[in-house]
């Protein structure tokens, strides 16, 4: 299976910084006896749900998922065809899920949570040459991050707080679908690829506001930040299939493989295969992928007290 991106670097120090600094600040202290009544009559439980954009890194998802548009912008290069459209990269999605949070202090929590993360994309380009030809790609990646952190609340007025969380996540059910497929007047030819695990670590850090409603409820925008970038997958299945019924399937591991077409130029691609491919010949390069969701998220919910 046939995979492109560039290596993308994310700093989230600012975040997991300006929590600790928030976190020592003096303002802490309440200065609203309104507020510090208001933290007396409610329970120390409370819960959040949220929900919003989500941007990752993608990482080698990119890198090796547009080996056929690679392929047509060489072409095109050389006066070998025209191309319309173009790959479009892997980084946007969703992010949605909740917290349950247990107030040590009133501005102190210990909380835990799941969610769901998913990005996907599809990429549509037609080249021409004697005949016309369409590719269409879509890689996708999702998880379930299951979160430990601890949270802040700072109020700032009667009904306005500064909001904090830092902590770590157990990504459980990473997986990863991707396929391309090429169509002309013959028919067309697709290539598939699945995988998925669990298992894997990842940090994030947040900052926010939230508006109280009233005691027991309260309106939140946070930013998030988030390294998961997670080693290959031990084993994934594939295949090739055809518009005339013809099925390919196979099992193996994922690689990402630079390859040398003639003189046109290199192009890079994801394959499967049980054993590692060797160097040499059109093979330049061979190494295994990392999956990259490390990005931010921005995102927008509600708390809710009891």
């Amino acid at each position: 299976m046939r995979i492109k991106t560039r290596p993308f670097a994310f700093l989230m120090s600012a975040v997991f910084v300006a929590g600790l600094l928030a976190l020592a600040s003096p303002m802490i202290a309440a200065t609203d006896q309104q507020t510090a009544e208001q933290a007396q009559k409610i329970s120390r439980l409370s819960i959040k749900l949220y929900g919003g954009y989500s941007y990752m890194a993608a990482g080698d998802i990119n890198t090796g998922s547009d080996v056929y548009f690679e392929l047509i912008e060489l072409y095109q290069a050389q006066g070998l065809g025209t191309v319309t459209g173009g790959y479009s990269p892997l980084h946007g999605g969703v992010d949605f899920g909740g917290d349950i949070v247990f107030q040590l202090t009133p501005k102190v929590g210990i909380g835990v949570g799941a969610g769901y993360l998913r990005g996907s994309r599809r990429s549509l380009a037609t080249f021409t040459q004697t005949e016309e030809v369409t590719l269409t790609a879509e890689p996708t990646i999702s998880a379930i991050p299951i979160r430990l952190g601890v949270f802040l609340t700072f109020p700032l007025s009667g009904k306005v707080s500064l909001t904090a969380n830092a902590g770590g996540a157990y990504y459980a059910g990473l997986k990863f679908d991707a396929w391309q497929r090429v169509t002309s007047p013959a028919g067309w030819d697709e290539d598939y690829l699945s995988a998925s695990k669990s298992g894997n670590l990842g940090f994030h850090g947040s900052m926010g506001f939230e508006y109280a409603f009233s005691r027991r409820m309260g309106f939140f925008v946070e930013a998030v930040g988030r390294y998961a970038r997670f080693k290959n997958f031990a084993t994934a299945t594939g295949g090739s299939r055809d518009s005339t019924g013809a099925d390919d399937p196979s099992v193996g591991k994922i690689y990402l493989v630079n390859l040398t077409i003639g003189t046109l130029g290199e192009v890079s691609m994801i394959t499967l295969s049980d054993v590692p491919p060797v160097v040499g010949g059109e093979i330049t390069a061979v190494r295994e992928p990392k999956f990259d969701l490390s990005g931010f998220s921005l995102q927008a919910g509600f708390r809710i007290r009891f």
